[in-house]
């Protein structure tokens, strides 16, 4: 134990002019190492190569395409002194590969330097020093460009027009990549859309098979186009149908119009559809004049829609098929009994009665067989109103005695009456 304590009394004694002499054989050191300035080695990472006068291929209207990354050193190694290592960056260091000096096997020495201090490294070399290149002929290919839509817009909504700023595309790059591009696209997502959209896609290449190729080693005149596409409302409306003319003589036009489809999907801005409830085929289009039968016209619907709206279905309905019924007309004669003749209107002081002896008048009517065979003579009255025929006469004032009056029926508008009834009718003064 005494031991201890000696030889640590003997390791603190003077101990400020120990740790000085420590200092100063460190100084001293890094003196001499500055003087000496060794030489050593320095990495540098991943250097760019730079490739010059690569215009020699362009020119020969040859592409090339860098293989296995060699465009990329993973590491360059100097070896310099320490006062030139010291100064020395990664921006500092060239790899260079001259196309001039291309080899038959397409392969390009890469030359090393550095910006500053060149002369004075002793050493300079890289991981790989060769940049191995694929050069081809260089092709061209235009292109339409089409637009493909995915998703679906919101129900009740349809898109109308898909427009891209440009509907072509040209590329160019190397033959055995160009000749495998079948078409070009650009694609734009309507998912849920109820308003136009307005935007920029890039473009997709695509083999024959519909297989992506990638354009990394092609280069296009247009790598995105600006594509806008307009998105309607849409509504479902009926069809409305007139007819004009008369048919020919014994034929009437049955009153039954059928529209196929009877009713039709279009579409429109929501301001433009908000007051549209029906689409009208005016009467002119569909003239029954001298028909003898059914008649059956296709119309273009397109042409009775209201300005801003289109048919949301497209062109295989844009036609409406209308088929006007006629009929030809059948005659029939009913007796009339003259008790269901019926007397109104009659003057104040007067009473009217029927001036003949007949009990039964016959009455005439045509019209369309279903019609006229629904009138039922046992059930049918006529009516004669004593007001109306003076207003009609322009009688002020009834006078007793005989008048000729037409008896009024209430018929379908199906039937004509051929021959009106008349009868005489007796106006006398009412006695006290």
């Amino acid at each position: 134990m005494k031991d201890k304590k000696k030889i640590g009394r003997k390791l603190l004694n003077n101990w400020a002019l120990k740790l000085f002499s420590l200092v100063a054989a460190f100084l001293l050191w890094l003196v001499v190492m500055d003087i000496e300035n060794p030489e050593d080695r320095k990495t540098f990472n991943n250097i760019p190569v730079r490739l010059v006068n690569t215009d020699l291929l362009t020119n020969e209207n040859m592409v090339y395409e860098v293989l296995d990354k060699t465009d990329t050193v993973r590491s360059v190694t100097i070896i310099a002194k320490k006062s030139i290592r010291d100064e020395l960056n990664a921006s500092d260091i060239v790899a260079e590969a001259d196309f001039s000096k291309l080899t038959v096997t397409n392969t390009v020495e890469i030359r090393f330097y550095s910006l500053r201090y060149n002369e004075e490294i002793s050493s300079i070399s890289g991981s790989n020093e060769i940049l191995k290149l694929n050069i081809e002929e260089k092709r061209t290919k235009r292109l339409a460009l089409t637009v493909d839509t995915t998703g679906e817009v919101v129900e009740g909504y349809m898109v109308n027009a898909v427009v891209p700023d440009q509907n072509r595309v040209e590329i160019s790059g190397p033959e055995s990549v160009v000749s495998q591009i079948a078409s070009a696209a650009v694609k734009v997502d309507i998912s849920d859309s109820t308003s136009d959209i307005s935007t920029y896609s890039n473009v997709i290449l695509y083999d024959v098979d519909g297989n992506v190729i990638a354009s990394d080693n092609v280069s296009l005149n247009v790598a995105s186009v600006r594509v806008r596409v307009e998105i309607l409302r849409t509504k479902t409306v009926p069809v409305r149908c007139d007819v004009s003319g008369t048919p020919a003589a014994g034929y009437m036009f049955t009153g039954e119009i059928e529209c196929e489809p009877a009713n039709v999907l279009i579409a429109g801005t929501e301001e433009a559809l908000a007051d549209i409830r029906e689409i009208v085929i005016p009467e002119e289009a569909i003239n029954i004049t001298g028909q003898t039968e059914d008649m059956r016209v296709n119309i273009n619907l397109e042409d009775y829609l209201p300005e801003g709206i289109i048919l949301a279905d497209g062109t295989s309905h844009a036609r409406v098929s209308v088929t006007a019924r006629i009929e030809r007309e059948i005659s029939k004669d009913i007796t009339i009994a003259s008790e269901r003749i019926r007397i109104a209107g009659i003057p104040a002081g007067y009473q009217a009665e029927l001036n003949e002896e007949e009990l039964l008048y016959t009455l005439s009517i045509k019209g369309m067989k279903e019609s006229v065979d629904a009138v039922n003579e046992e059930t049918l009255y006529g009516h004669i109103n004593i007001a109306d025929f003076m207003e009609e006469g322009n009688i002020g004032e009834l006078s007793p005695g005989v008048y000729e009056m037409e008896v009024e029926f209430m018929l379908s508008e199906n039937i004509t009456v051929v021959r009106p009834l008349k009868v005489s009718v007796r106006i006398t003064e009412t006695t006290e």
